[in-house]
């Protein structure tokens, strides 16, 4: 071969290699993609954080409009938040500059009136985000819209679907796969006449690819579903809801491969998500931890063991890390129990009462009180509380990472708190 033409197939290979090495994953750092970020463990080990500061010690903090519970965010250091002014009927999607706290782009959509719990929002479902577009998703008794915007703020498209009729209103937040963004519309049976439904969407055109019909439930379910992957299996998408108890779909077709319907018997909140062979879910007062078959990869019939309901959580979702089980619980109790068997280690009530769910940063949990007092306390079998501090104002989110620090979301204000770095 000649030596120049050799030298360039090196080059062009050297080049792609490289690429390929500086492509973001989920799984790496600062992209918090979904509620909770990749696959719903909320766990990022690479970066760091304070575990103690006060007001001066924040990065930045900025007025958002209007109101709201849903969670950010995150691809590098944009951070995109929804809120809204439900007097107004309207919703906003806002893009900030980590570093600085920079409003980049604000969108604006009609939303229209929905039903909803006392401590409910109009944005309560938190967006979703890929490398090129982020994703949000509106319930409304008029109408269901799903929106994707470019990281720019250019819409590339909107999708409309049947409304949303329930007592608590909406709060299901969209998740992705490689093709499609993946969301529910649940009913309640007594209150609504829409039919249930899970749907695919195409990420790129907004066209449905599936839309599975559902039984509609005496209590709709606000589980964020589940991407389930597992080697030497097929990728499957987890769902749980009253309705059809824990279910394996295709994510590309949306065909039902098994159903475990009698595991939740009342309202499911909480996000299911997978760790060490066992699929971790809540119901309305029951923590429940279950074996997924080695073989089959489904969920076993019954559950391997139930935290009773001092232990357990109804909003906020558990937390597992180095095979330790955390719940944050809505009653404002700290427990670590062991993941094999559900084994208590330690129980306490450092603060007040959790809506948001705990992530993991470093070996350090941090979660937001109702009240907006960020815990923080050491992710291990002995407790240890490292700090408590206060944002100044209600939080029913949870905390995300972007590369220049820790962002917490209030009600109607979003702040970081810097992790050190120049």
């Amino acid at each position: 071969m000649n030596p120049m033409n050799y030298f360039l197939k090196y080059l062009i290979c050297a080049s792609f290699l490289l690429l390929l090495s500086f492509t973001p994953s989920e799984n790496e750092t600062n992209y918090w993609t979904r509620f909770r970020g990749a696959d719903g463990l909320g766990i990022d080990s690479k970066a760091k954080a304070p575990v103690t500061w006060n007001e001066s010690g924040l990065t930045w903090k900025i007025p958002l409009p209007g109101i709201g519970n849903a969670s950010p965010v995150v691809w590098g250091n944009t951070i995109f938040v929804t809120s809204a002014d439900d007097e107004k009927d309207t919703g906003y999607l806002t893009a900030v500059d980590g570093r600085d706290g920079k409003v980049l782009w604000q969108k604006e959509f009609k939303v229209t009136d929905l039903t909803m719990h006392k401590d409910n929002k109009l944005a309560a479902q938190t967006p979703a985000v890929d490398q090129t577009m982020v994703y949000l998703v509106w319930y409304s008794k008029e109408k269901t819209s799903l929106i994707a915007l470019t990281h720019d703020g250019t819409i590339r498209w909107q999708s409309e679907f049947g409304g949303m009729m329930s007592r608590h209103g909406g709060g299901s937040s969209p998740m992705l796969t490689d093709q499609c963004v993946i969301f529910t519309r649940e009913q309640e049976k007594e209150y609504s006449t829409y039919t249930s439904t899970w749907l695919a969407v195409d990420k790129q055109t907004g066209k449905t690819v599936w839309e599975l019909e559902r039984d509609s439930p005496e209590n709709n379910s606000f589980a964020t579903p589940l991407l389930h992957k597992r080697v030497n299996h097929p990728d499957q998408l987890i769902f749980a809801s009253q309705s059809h108890g824990l279910t394996g779909i295709v994510p590309s077709t949306g065909e039902v491969l098994w159903e475990r319907k009698m595991l939740f018997v009342t309202r499911v909140i909480a996000s299911p998500f997978y760790a060490d062979g066992m699929m971790v879910v809540s119901r309305n007062g029951e923590t429940l931890v279950i074996d997924i078959d080695s073989t089959t990869n489904q969920a076993k019939d019954s559950a391997r063991y139930k935290l009773p309901r001092i232990l357990s959580t109804y909003v906020p979702t558990p937390i597992v890390v180095n095979k330790l089980l955390f719940t944050f619980t809505d009653n404002g109790t700290v427990a670590c129990t062991q993941l094999a068997d559900g084994r208590l280690l330690w129980k306490e009530k450092p603060s007040g009462p959790f809506y948001g769910s705990p992530i993991c940063v470093n070996g350090n949990l941090y979660c937001i009180t109702k009240e907006g007092k960020v815990l923080v306390i050491l992710a291990d079998s002995t407790y240890k509380l490292l700090g408590i501090n206060e944002l100044g104002e209600g939080s029913f989110s949870t905390p995300v990472l972007c590369k220049s620090g820790m962002v917490f979301r209030t009600f109607t204000q979003l702040m970081m708190v810097g992790n050190g770095d120049k």
